[in-house]
């Protein structure tokens, strides 16, 4: 089976770390044609076995350099942050270059979904979808990983997408409501794991994959053991209340401080409304754990 050659935008942003991690791992050398190529605006960066810097000052389609690099390039990965001017540019590359492969800056939320009951949330990023889908030939998958774990940070001491404050904690539903998450390790391997697999055509448009599902009171459990605090609660709605108070906070555009309530909402909705998948894609892409074992939340 012939080896796939990569690019990658923005493998120095936050997931390019993990993914990095995955390339480095060894454990899809046999799949992978070396180097991969890494669209970078730095300069000063050294070439290694396995990776190859590009240098360019800034993402653009009109970049004669770039698009010479990417031409013949069979899986185009994006981990850039949602930008309007980048996906733009990324959308005409990916027109002039036709790889076999994109995948699109997704990740998190399946937003689909709350579009369903939320229209217009995070609008960008499946608009941007959208967009690479009409290009014809080329495969587009998204990978939705619904919430990220990592001691430390999110979902650990960065816990206010489950209503968790200095005071205590506003509940919005059933403390008891289950979510999926995924450790960037996770993310990561599914990333390569994805640009690897053949046939390319037999990846489904959406690729839902969790490493762990967990309920809101394991995050208040393993917050309130690690900080010593008994967490009162200060409020609590019901999840239709939420929804109808996010819905009422959209109409006035997306407002990036209100991004964790956002999330607070979606978790209360429950199953295929976002954060938590009714079918999952784990096996398809790790048949029995035979390429790596998925991670889990330290409670």
């Amino acid at each position: 089976m012939s080896k796939v050659s990569i690019a990658i935008f923005g493998l120095h942003g936050f997931l390019g770390e993990p993914v990095l991690e995955a390339i480095n791992s060894g454990k899809f050398d046999s799949k992978i044609s070396y180097p991969i190529k890494a669209i970078t605006r730095k300069s000063d960066l050294k070439n290694t076995e396995k990776i190859e810097y590009i240098s360019i000052p800034e993402i653009k389609s009109t970049e004669s350099k770039l698009i010479s690099e990417l031409k013949g390039v069979d899986v185009l990965i994006e981990l850039t942050g949602p930008n309007p001017q980048v996906f733009s540019e990324i959308e005409k590359i990916v027109e002039a270059v036709k790889p076999k492969l994109v995948i699109p800056s997704q990740f998190g939320t399946d937003i689909d979904q709350v579009d369903t009951y939320a229209p217009g949330f995070l609008a960008l990023k499946s608009e941007h979808s959208a967009n690479l889908r009409k290009v014809k030939g080329v495969k587009v998958v998204d990978i939705i990983t619904s919430l990220f774990i990592v001691p430390g940070k999110f979902l650990y001491d960065w816990v206010g997408a489950v209503g968790i404050t200095d005071n205590g904690i506003n509940v919005i539903g059933d403390l008891n409501q289950k979510i999926n998450v995924s450790t960037l390790a996770d993310i990561g391997n599914t990333v390569l794991a994805v640009s690897t697999f053949k046939p390319v055509e037999d990846l489904p448009d959406v690729l839902r994959i969790s490493s762990d599902t967990i309920t809101v009171q394991d995050v208040i459990n393993q917050y309130s053991k690690r900080h010593n605090k008994d967490l009162k609660i200060l409020t609590t709605i019901s999840a239709e209340e939420g929804k109808k108070q996010f819905q009422d906070k959209l109409k006035a555009g997306f407002n990036p401080d209100d991004f964790f309530f956002y999330l607070q909402v979606i978790i209360a909705q429950g199953l295929d409304k976002g954060l938590l998948f009714s079918k999952l894609d784990n096996e398809l892409i790790n048949p029995g754990e035979s390429v790596w074992k998925w991670g889990k939340y330290e409670k």
